[in-house]
């Protein structure tokens, strides 16, 4: 499953185990957000529990992910094509990456070769981009949020994700990304939704590997499965790293960008969903839901002139 690649930053060949001796002193599985609550994900709709899904049962990295069991995923799509990942936070707001370029967005799909039941496709109202996007980093500041121009119908599988408070804790979650995105460094792809279990990394340790403190900001997050070389590609670009906190799902990272796809020495980075916060809840609470169209309360005149003639034709025993 890389994401979007960045011109930054540049790794000496090291070896396997110089490196292995180099993050031996450092946790994998904890991260540095200030505070150690363990406080529930923050839920933004009113109408159903974010961060709950109906499909069950243990994810293995790198698989197909069966349908209903990440239902906050979304497929946006340009020109007819799948371009990049996103997740559904209420009826009328999708979580993205800035760098993604989209016109319509698809809920309730696993397969991208063909809608099931569950399928719901929706034009997208607005694009609001973070103002930090680029200023301080060339990928940096990498959210969006999507309106979409209608509501999503739920089900159990179309649901919202979780998002995380500030002080939250990353240490020892269970932690996952999803998407569409390439499944080898070859190019390969697939149609179907890719799931794949993802350690978080110390940021000083995905500095040292980036080689400068200036390519991971206080924005981004680090993840990687360094021993199975598992990693997100090209495609996963705004999708999801998700932890499970008390069997809720709390979306903490947006896939944002890395270097080439599965390197062994380079993780991937994510948008820190923590840090923008603020911007996301500002957003979402002060602008307006799309208008909707009155529905008419009498048809059409072509509509009655046909009602008419049929009732006539009826009396008359036509």
């Amino acid at each position: 499953m890389a994401a979007r690649t960045s011109d930054v930053g540049a790794l000496g060949p090291w070896a396997l185990g110089f490196l292995w001796l180099l993050l031996g002193p450092y946790a994998w599985v904890s991260a540095d957000i200030p505070g150690s609550s363990r406080s529930p994900g923050i839920s933004l709709s009113r109408n159903v529990a974010c961060g709950q899904r109906a499909v069950q049962g243990k994810v293995v990295g790198g698989l197909p992910a069966p349908e209903g069991k990440w239902p906050w995923q979304v497929s946006l799509h340009y020109s007819g094509f799948h371009t990049c990942g996103g997740t559904i936070l209420n009826e009328y707001w999708v979580l993205s990456a800035a760098h993604c370029f989209t016109f319509d967005v698809y809920v309730g799909i696993t397969d991208l070769s063909g809608a099931s039941r569950h399928t719901q496709w929706f034009e997208v109202n607005q694009v609001i981009l973070n103002p930090t996007y680029q200023l301080f980093h060339p990928t940096g500041g990498d959210v969006a949020l999507l309106q979409l121009k209608s509501s999503i119908l739920f089900s159990d599988s179309v649901l919202p994700v979780c998002l995380p408070p500030y002080n939250m804790s990353l240490a020892n979650l269970s932690c996952w990304s999803t998407g569409w995105g390439l499944i080898s460094p070859q190019g390969q792809t697939t149609d179907y939704l890719q799931e794949v279990q993802l350690p978080l990394m110390p940021r000083v340790i995905c500095q040292r590997l980036y080689g400068h403190v200036s390519f991971i900001l206080p924005d981004m997050l680090c993840a990687l499965d360094f021993k199975n070389v598992k990693n997100v590609c090209e495609g996963d670009s705004g999708g999801p790293l998700v932890c499970e906190l008390n069997q809720t799902w709390i979306q903490i990272g947006i896939v944002s960008w890395g270097r080439g796809c599965a390197q062994p020495l380079y993780p991937g980075v994510y948008a820190r969903v923590s840090h923008f916060m603020k911007w996301i809840l500002y957003s979402i609470e002060n602008i307006p839901v799309p208008s909707q169209p009155i529905p008419s309360i009498s048809p059409s005149p072509g509509a009655a002139l046909h009602i008419l003639v049929t009732v006539l034709a009826g009396l008359l025993g036509v």
